[in-house]
């Protein structure tokens, strides 16, 4: 048998045999096509082109799964790999994952089991950490509020392992124009997201280390009335229809939540105290005794004869002091601002005073009990301040009639 290497055809040599017969008679040599002359011999199948993969998912992907380790109740971890090529290259990236995956056990490096976004991780990271970890209100105006409005803005889709320190320094540089107490907050959300990334193996490092922030806001300097100033106020808010928040406010020393949250019963006429006890905050549904701002929140305030003399005098609608007119609960803190300018800004003009916010009225009472020489550890306590340093940064300060007055000059 001979092959014609210019063509694909084989060249047979085939002969006659007569029975009997000596002579042998040669035939013609024939050409016949391989593949034909092979098929019958193969079962049709030799020359036959490998058969193509079939997806094996609707979205047309490959998809293969393998065991890549065992959780903590030694249960195997299984691990999809998908492929838009071939079933033959989701288990080259089956292999390849595992390959790092031993590589990075046996050198101690950070393997990255998993590419995530800064977005999806910090939304993961906010429902793990934060969500039910901490006060409604904290976790919505705390953390929420300043991932969803700042930092998914900014660092959007890029992917957590390719964010660098610089760009860190950079989101700062842009967003200077926020308080330096608001930058401070960024930072240590910003400085969680990515540690806890480092312990969920999504990322090597922690960008957000020795970064600097700088605000270039104004600062605006609290506004207080002087004593004399408070007791006008005072005198204004009970002889007027609308005034008691302003009167509670100025006698006491209550934060906006605080006072909100005040009920006839947290009165006690006997020992001559207002017991703080709960709060109400936007996302207030049912108010509970306790849900205060901080531990040192829960306080009790001692209050004067003339105080308690004017709330006795109160028409009780309501078990809270300041309540909705309508429904007779509890107060919103929208529809008590609305009635609070208004009263505010009748009794300034009336009157003569500057116009101060529920926080400014809060910081007049902690201002005129220094005024009268109550020492900080005092107004600390009354004031509710997590921490006496913050009662000394706001009100030991340089007013010269003040200091005049604590030195007996």
């Amino acid at each position: 048998m001979a092959q014609d290497r210019d063509v694909d055809y084989i060249t047979l040599g085939l002969h006659s045999t007569v029975v009997n017969t000596e002579n042998i008679v040669p035939l013609q040599p024939v050409k016949i096509n391989r593949a034909a002359f092979l098929r019958p011999f193969l079962g049709g199948i030799a020359m036959a082109r490998p058969k193509k993969d079939t997806p094996n998912r609707k979205d047309g992907l490959f998809e293969i799964k393998k065991t890549i380790g065992k959780d903590m109740y030694g249960k195997p971890i299984r691990k999809s790999f998908y492929s838009s090529i071939s079933k033959k290259d989701a288990e080259k990236q089956a292999e390849e994952y595992i390959i790092n995956q031993q590589v990075a056990d046996i050198t101690g490096d950070i393997f990255i089991k998993k590419s995530l976004t800064f977005g999806e991780w910090a939304l993961k990271w906010l429902t793990t950490y934060k969500l039910g970890k901490v006060k409604t209100h904290t976790y919505n105006y705390t953390y929420r509020i300043n991932v969803e409005k700042y930092m998914i803005p900014y660092f959007g889709n890029s992917d957590l392992t390719s964010i660098t320190q610089a760009d860190i320094q950079r989101y700062f540089n842009k967003h200077s124009f926020l308080a330096n107490s608001n930058l401070k907050r960024h930072k240590n959300i910003l400085h969680s997201i990515f540690e806890q990334g480092i312990y969920n193996d999504l990322c090597r490092k922690n960008p957000v280390r020795d970064i600097n922030y700088r605000s270039t806001k104004n600062t605006v300097e609290k506004k207080a009335y002087t004593l004399k100033q408070a007791e006008l106020a005072k005198e204004y808010a009970k002889t007027h229809a609308g005034g008691l928040a302003i009167y509670v406010m100025l006698e006491t020393g209550v934060r906006r939540s605080e006072l909100l949250g005040l009920k006839f019963t947290d009165i006690d006429f006997n020992r001559k105290i207002l017991s703080v006890r709960r709060s109400i905050v936007p996302d207030t549904i049912n108010p509970k005794d306790g849900e205060l701002k901080s531990r040192t929140s829960r306080r009790d305030i001692p209050v004067s004869d003339e105080f308690l003399n004017y709330i006795e005098m109160i028409d009780r609608k309501s078990n809270y002091l300041i309540y909705n007119i309508k429904t007779l609960d509890y107060c919103s803190i929208n529809s008590f601002d609305r009635r609070y300018k208004t009263f505010c800004k009748k009794m300034c003009d009336e009157i003569g005073l500057p116009y101060l916010s529920p926080h400014e009225l809060r910081h007049s009472y902690g201002s005129v009990l220094r005024e009268r020489g109550v020492d900080i550890y005092t107004i600390s306590k009354v004031m509710g301040h997590s921490d006496i340093s913050v009662t000394a940064k706001i009100y030991v300060h340089n007013d010269i009639d003040v200091l005049r007055k604590n030195m007996m000059f």
